[in-house]
C-alpha cells in the first residue's frame, strides 16, 4: 500500500501575521484603494482600522500632528484617503512650458477655522518688471505665491470619501467651486518645436537626457493611476510660414520620465505670457524639483574649506528686463565645469537651456572688474576678498533659434555665502543670484 500523504501540522501563515513594522512598509507602498481593501479582506487587519496610533504615527511622517481642522474625519481617513496619496507630492515642481517653464509648490497645511486643512498648490509667480526697476541695478526677488489647487476634505460628502482637488485659481464671485484634476502620466517622447517662416526648429528638451541632476527622487510621484501619454504629430497642420511664431509637438528620440498634470479650466488663464502662438494639446508636464542646501552653503567662498559644491541647488537671478527666473547649478565633477540650467526662462533663452557655465578649477583675477560689478554691491577696496570663475554665457534673439543664438564671455564673482554676481564682459552688465532657501527664509 502507498504511504499516506504526511499531514503538516505548522498553522498556515497570512498577511497578518507578519512584524508590525513590515506591514507598515507595505501600508506606505500600496496604493490608496488598495490599502483600504487589503485592510478589509481579514478580521486581523481590519482591527488595524481602529488603532489610532498606528495612523497618527504614519500621518506625522507627512508633517501633520493635529487634525482639528481636517473636516472631522479620523486619523485613519485622513491617512488613507488624503495623505498617503497626495503626501508624496510636498516640495517644489518643475513644469514644461514652452521657454517660460513654471515651478509649483506643494505645501501642506493644517487648517483653521475659515479653511479646512489639506495638501495645497501654488503657482510661482515674479513679479513684472516696471520701467524704472531697469534704470538701477539688477536685483534678484523671491516668487510670489499664487493659490492654484487644494486637496481635502470640503468637497466629499462621505465621511470616509477620499479627498478631492478644488481649484482655487479663479477669483471670488467669478467661477464657482469647482474640480480641478491632478493626473500622473508615463514616460514620452513627445517634444516641443518652432515652426517659423524660416522653418521649424527644436525646443529645449526638458528635462534633457544631459540635464537630470535637477530631479528629485521618483518616491515623490503621487500613488495615482498611471495615464498613457497619447502620442501626437502636428507637423503635418502646420503652415509653411505662419504669420506668427507656432510653438507645437511632435515624437523625437528623447524619452522623457513620468510626470504630473493639474488641469482646469482657470489655470490656463494664470499661465505665463507667451507671445507665440502655442497650439500644444497638452497640460504641461511637471517633474518632481530637487531643492536641498550642501551643508557647506554657509561656508565663505574665500574659505580654504570651501568648495564649488556649495553652489549647487537652486538659485534666483535677474535677467534683464525679463526679471528674476530660477535655475539651477550643477557641478560636473569630472570637468569642474558649474553650469546654471534654466528651470524657469524667457522667451530669448528658454527654460532647459544653459544660462552659463564657468570652469571652477580655474580661478580668474578680479584686477580688472567691470563697473557694473561695483553696482552690484563690490567695494574697489574690497575687490581681493573675491574669487572669480571664466566660461561663456549665452544669448539669443527672440525665439531661441540656433542661428541667433550665441556664447559670450562671462565671469562668476564670489565673496559671500548664498550670493554670487555673473559679469556679462563684452555687454558690461552685471547680474546678481541669491540661492532659494525656501517660502519661509
Amino acid at each position: 500500500m502507498a504511504d499516506e500523504p504526511a499531514h503538516s501540522d505548522t498553522p498556515k501563515k497570512s498577511i497578518s501575521d507578519l512584524p508590525f513594522d513590515i506591514l507598515l512598509e507595505i501600508f506606505q507602498l500600496v496604493p490608496s484603494r488598495d490599502l483600504v481593501n487589503l485592510l478589509c479582506c481579514c478580521r486581523d487587519l481590519f482591527a488595524l482600522v481602529s488603532q489610532e496610533s498606528i495612523w497618527r504615527s504614519m500621518s506625522s511622517l507627512y508633517g501633520v500632528h493635529d487634525i482639528a481642522h481636517f473636516g472631522g474625519r479620523s486619523w485613519y481617513t485622513v491617512y488613507t484617503r488624503l495623505l498617503h496619496t497626495y503626501g508624496p507630492m510636498l516640495g517644489l515642481w518643475a513644469g514644461d512650458h514652452a521657454y517660460t517653464g513654471g515651478i509649483l509648490d506643494v505645501r501642506l497645511y493644517s487648517g483653521d477655522l475659515k479653511l479646512q486643512g489639506g495638501i495645497y498648490i501654488d503657482l510661482w509667480q515674479f513679479r513684472i518688471l516696471q520701467p524704472e526697476d531697469l534704470e538701477g541695478p539688477e536685483k534678484p526677488e523671491l516668487p510670489m505665491y499664487i493659490p492654484l489647487v487644494r486637496i481635502d476634505f470640503s468637497n466629499s460628502p462621505h465621511p470616509h470619501g477620499n479627498a478631492r482637488s478644488i481649484c482655487c485659481s479663479s477669483k471670488r464671485g467669478i467661477q464657482p467651486t469647482h474640480c480641478a484634476t491632478i493626473q500622473l502620466f508615463s514616460s514620452t517622447n513627445q517634444s516641443r518645436f518652432l515652426q517659423t517662416r524660416q522653418g521649424h526648429f527644436p525646443h529645449p528638451t526638458f528635462p534633457s537626457p544631459t540635464m537630470r541632476s535637477f530631479l528629485d527622487d521618483p518616491s515623490r510621484y503621487p500613488l495615482l493611476p498611471l495615464q498613457q501619454t497619447t502620442a501626437v504629430d502636428q507637423r503635418a497642420q502646420l503652415s509653411q510660414r505662419p504669420r506668427i511664431p507656432v510653438v507645437f509637438t511632435a515624437p523625437t528620440e528623447h524619452q522623457k520620465p513620468q510626470a504630473i498634470s493639474v488641469s482646469c479650466p482657470c489655470i490656463d488663464r494664470i499661465r505665463p505670457f507667451l507671445g507665440f502662438d502655442d497650439i500644444v494639446p497638452f497640460f504641461p508636464r511637471y517633474y518632481p524639483l530637487r531643492h536641498t542646501i550642501p551643508p557647506s552653503a554657509s561656508l565663505d567662498p574665500v574659505s580654504p574649506d570651501w568648495h564649488p559644491a556649495a553652489l549647487v541647488g537652486l538659485w534666483l537671478g535677474s535677467h534683464g528686463p525679463h526679471g528674476t527666473e530660477c535655475v539651477y547649478f550643477d557641478l560636473d565633477s569630472a570637468s569642474a565645469m558649474l553650469r546654471a540650467w534654466k528651470i524657469t526662462g524667457d522667451e530669448n533663452v528658454p527654460r532647459g537651456a544653459v544660462s552659463f557655465e564657468v570652469n571652477t578649477a580655474r580661478e580668474v583675477p578680479l584686477s580688472n572688474l567691470l563697473a557694473c560689478a561695483f553696482e552690484q554691491g563690490i567695494a574697489i577696496e574690497d575687490a581681493g576678498r573675491y574669487k572669480g570663475f571664466a566660461g561663456s554665457g549665452t544669448i539669443s534673439a527672440r525665439g531661441f533659434i540656433p542661428p541667433q543664438t550665441h556664447q559670450t564671455d562671462v565671469v562668476l564673482v564670489l565673496g559671500e555665502p548664498d550670493k554670487v554676481r555673473m559679469m556679462w564682459v563684452e555687454m558690461e552688465e552685471c547680474s546678481a543670484y541669491i540661492r532659494y532657501r525656501g517660502r519661509d527664509h
